[in-house]
């Protein structure tokens, strides 16, 4: 989709401002990041993201006008997540509050893993620059990234074989960083760890749901009869893979997975040849430590176009090691480094995971925006058009005519 029709999209779309949203609650802020700060002048707030683009929060843009000393004008422009005011979202954050999670991930973690490479002299930025304010709801505040020029790519495209060595680059950097943190300091607080696991309603949503819908709607995927009996058997074994992926394990290579790394979350900035200049990455809210399977599976799988994402798979994960090794070097990680074969025989071990991915992330980043996508969708028990819509796809269902054969011969349907 053209940049400028997702943009127009955006203007348009109806959405809720939280009656706290205020220039008073930004004050202090603007006091800090304008020169001669004299008084905010009007605020604006709008959709950040068009409908379909973000399922877990409410993003929004809001701009200050603010006037200094000299009488100069400037506006200063901000992403602001806030929750969604639904039951169900009410629920997930009495179990987990992923807007604690995400400042604490952006204000403490992500300068951790960036000071350890300014420490060995590299400069290396994960993500926009985050803001606290003085305010007791829920909400992270982020600079936004467009006016220097980032943007995600088309997700319903897929990401082709540059951007996916960009992303995997970055995750080996953040990998790697977030292990030596370990060697360094110890654990990280238990709230940085437990991800999407946590809450069992998303999981019975992910696990037992999408499996469910997938076998429902299996007759619309050409040569789905050579799949059916292995469907029907690992869709019964999908809460052991995840539990099996709760605890992580000393004996494997294990870091700090961002958690929820599909196109949507990751940004590029270009110059002017179109060449990828930075690769960010946004959202931060389910921060998972464990084995690097679980980053790797869900994004190869949710966010890579069609005509790479299994014929470079093997390459792609060659491709991370050895950034993973590199940049493991560079940080001076004392403790044996994993080999390619570990990482390898960590993605046969968590195969199952792979086809969660599969099942229940990848129908989601290839569905066509919609009004109807949000967040009380995803866990709803009920049957809906919805659901039908991600799984009758035919974009969905070409990439599973690919998926299904591959995700057999791994094993990943056993």
């Amino acid at each position: 989709m053209p940049p400028h029709t997702k943009d127009e999209e955006i203007s348009q779309r109806e959405v809720q401002i939280p009656d706290w949203v205020k220039p008073e609650a930004f004050q202090d802020l603007l006091k800090n990041e304008v020169k001669d700060y004299k008084e905010t002048k009007a605020l604006r707030a709008k959709a950040g993201v068009a409908a379909g683009e973000n399922y877990a929060t409410i993003m929004l843009r809001v701009e200050l006008d603010v006037e200094t000393k000299d009488k100069s004008k400037v506006t200063k422009a901000f992403m602001l997540k806030t929750p969604h005011n639904s039951e169900a979202f009410r629920r997930l954050l009495d179990k987990t509050n992923i807007f604690d999670v995400e400042r604490g991930m952006y204000l403490e973690v992500v300068p951790e893993l960036e000071q350890l490479y300014r420490n060995v002299g590299l400069e290396v930025k994960f993500g926009a620059e985050a803001y606290e304010i003085k305010t007791n709801e829920n909400y992270v505040l982020l600079e936004d990234l467009r006016p220097r020029g980032f943007k995600n790519s088309d997700r319903l495209q897929g990401l082709d074989q540059v951007h996916t060595e960009n992303v995997l680059r970055k995750f080996a950097q953040w990998h790697a960083a977030s292990a030596v943190r370990v060697d360094l300091k110890g654990p990280y607080n238990e709230k940085y760890t437990e991800g999407l696991f946590k809450s069992d309603e998303i999981l019975d949503a992910f696990c037992n749901r999408s499996a469910k819908n997938l076998i429902q709607y299996i007759d619309q995927i050409k040569g789905h009869e050579a799949y059916i009996k292995d469907l029907h058997s690992v869709s019964e074994k999908l809460y052991d893979v995840v539990n099996d992926l709760r605890v992580p394990k000393p004996d494997e290579f294990n870091a700090l997975n961002h958690g929820d790394g599909w196109s949507n979350n990751i940004m590029f900035q270009y110059n002017e040849k179109n060449e990828i200049l930075n690769t960010y990455f946004v959202d931060l809210q389910i921060p998972k430590w464990g084995t690097v399977a679980q980053d790797l599976y869900y994004f190869l799988i949710s966010s890579t176009s069609l005509d790479i994402k299994t014929l470079k798979f093997d390459y792609f994960i060659w491709f991370y090691h050895s950034e993973l090794v590199k940049h493991l070097k560079i940080l001076n990680y004392s403790k044996t480094f994993p080999t390619l074969r570990s990482i390898r025989d960590a993605l046969n071990k968590y195969s199952g995971w792979a086809f969660i991915c599969s099942a229940c992330v990848m129908g989601f980043v290839l569905l066509d925006p919609t009004e109807e996508a949000d967040f009380d969708k995803i866990i709803s028990t009920e049957d809906s058009s919805f659901s039908k819509s991600i799984f009758t796809n035919p974009r969905y269902r070409r990439h599973m005519e690919v998926l299904l054969p591959w995700l057999q011969h791994q094993g990943a349907l056993e």
